[in-house]
């Protein structure tokens, strides 16, 4: 009788236990789910919490949908500059199906006018949310029956707790929309930094880059979490923009995942030749602005820039300088691949796009390799063919002998010094073997062998050509 006694305090304990948190978290509502705070909130960082509270009962009649490469626009600069009054809903490393999610419940609230969405293409390359096992779906749909999972969340009681009595001068970041998830200001940028990512993710890439999606499936997601949307709301007006990753993350693609690069390639156009047939639609292509790529000293790691591009970006939405038209649309699938194809991995210096030609005329000697002490090297052997030189390599000896116009070069890979016409010569970077082809410094061997180098710049600072005459 005692135990039974016991038993039933113990639960009636426990229900009153959980009433009082209940009603305390129902109250409070840390994550404003039900209703605006009327006292000044503390916003949670886990956008996929936070987010559907703000969507549901915020003022606002425009939104910024995306990925991290949306977190460093400023609200009132976009509101200011595209028209409107801005909410911004980027979740970090969200794919398209929760950014329509995202989307439905903002458009659902029947206050949007307008959406700024960065498109990435890796959104499109799975169908699912992130960590799916413990997405809170319940935040995003109307079903009240599994509301206590927001209700009795510890999580939730301990933010509920923080609102409420934190100093309001702690933690000041996490009570201001306009810069809630801006992570530009706390930051670090530079050439550095992006090379110690690049040769990561080289590495990455060779091991990661066969599981690519068929373009079909890719082209199946667009559908059903974009243009679907599109076609649903004529009333809104969609900004899609590409963000502008560093033309080195490109690079990589190009060179160790081209499925990546080229579905990307292609999946521009689709869209383009989808989306076009709306007057509600523009796009907006920042992939080849080579001004922006370019510069490793606004980029975190290969692909995240600093919020000045950000704001940059809005500035020329506005100009229109970045539409994709018709007449434009392959241009700017040219121009990054003209980009890729061409670029000078330099780990001494800026990097650059390169061509080289002979006596005036176009010369293909490969994929130019990495530099080093600012010489770019290329294969020797498409090198002779080019100059009209002729070339054997000893694979005993690793070495290697050029012939051109009376001149004999004679070196080993490796080796800093070379023989001309019998006398040592020191060469500013070695040959060396990469990709199993022999390169060498374009540059000074083509002197050595009597040759002339002009260099001039073809389209701006990044974009070199190398004649070599003789």
């Amino acid at each position: 009788m005692k135990n039974l006694r016991f038993i039933g305090t113990f639960l009636a304990f426990v229900l009153l236990f959980g009433a009082i948190v209940g009603t305390f978290v129902f109250a409070v509502d840390p994550l404003q789910f039900y209703r605006k705070a009327s006292y000044p909130p503390l916003f949670s960082r886990e956008q996929r919490y936070q987010n559907p509270g703000l969507a549901k009962n915020y003022d606002y009649n425009m939104i910024i949908i995306g990925s991290s490469m949306t977190e460093n626009f400023l609200p009132t600069e976009v509101g200011k500059k595209l028209g409107g009054d801005v909410l911004k809903l980027s979740t970090e490393g969200s794919t398209a199906k929760e950014q329509r999610m995202m989307a439905d419940l903002a458009v659902g609230t029947g206050q949007v006018k307008k959406i700024l969405w960065g498109l990435d293409y890796f959104s499109l390359r799975e169908n699912s949310v992130r960590d799916e096992a413990s997405f809170p779906f319940y935040l995003y749909d109307d079903n009240v029956l599994n509301d206590y999972k927001y209700i009795f969340n510890i999580s939730n009681v301990r933010h509920a707790f923080g609102a409420l009595f934190l100093p309001k001068d702690q933690k000041p970041q996490y009570r201001n929309l306009e810069t809630l998830n801006n992570w530009s200001y706390m930051s670090s940028y530079g050439a550095k930094k992006v090379m110690a990512k690049w040769k990561e993710a080289w590495l990455a890439e060779q091991t990661s880059g066969t599981s690519e999606p068929s373009l079909d499936l890719v082209k199946e997601r667009f559908h059903e979490n974009i243009l679907s949307l599109v076609k649903a709301h004529p009333e809104i007006e969609f900004i899609f923009y590409y963000p502008p990753y560093s033309v080195i993350r490109q690079q990589v693609w190009y060179s160790l995942n081209p499925q990546r690069f080229a579905n990307q390639q292609e999946m521009k156009v689709y869209m383009y030749e989808q989306l076009s047939a709306f007057d509600n639609v523009s796009i907006h292509d920042f992939q080849s602005d080579s001004s922006i790529t370019y510069d490793l000293t606004k980029y975190k790691d290969l692909s995240h820039h600093s919020g000045s591009i950000n704001q940059r970006i809005v500035d020329e939405i506005v100009a229109g300088t970045h539409k994709v038209t018709a007449s434009n649309l392959e241009r700017f699938n040219q121009d990054l691949e003209r980009q890729v194809s061409t670029l000078v991995i330099n780990e001494n210096g800026p990097i650059f796009s390169l061509t080289i030609t002979v006596n005036g005329q176009p010369a293909t000697f490969g994929q130019v390799p990495t530099t080093s002490k600012d010489q770019v090297r290329v294969p020797l052997k498409d090198f002779a063919e080019g100059i009209g030189a002729e070339f054997d390599y000893d694979t005993g000896t690793k070495e290697a002998t050029l012939i051109k116009g009376g001149n004999k070069l004679v070196f080993s890979v490796g080796d800093p010094i070379a023989s001309l016409n019998g006398q040592a010569v020191e060469l500013k970077s070695p040959a060396v073997i990469v990709k199993e082809r022999l390169v060498g410094p374009v540059k000074q061997i083509t002197e050595l062998l009597g040759g002339h180098v002009t260099e001039t710049e073809t389209d701006g600072p990044y974009f070199l050509n190398y004649d070599l005459s003789f």
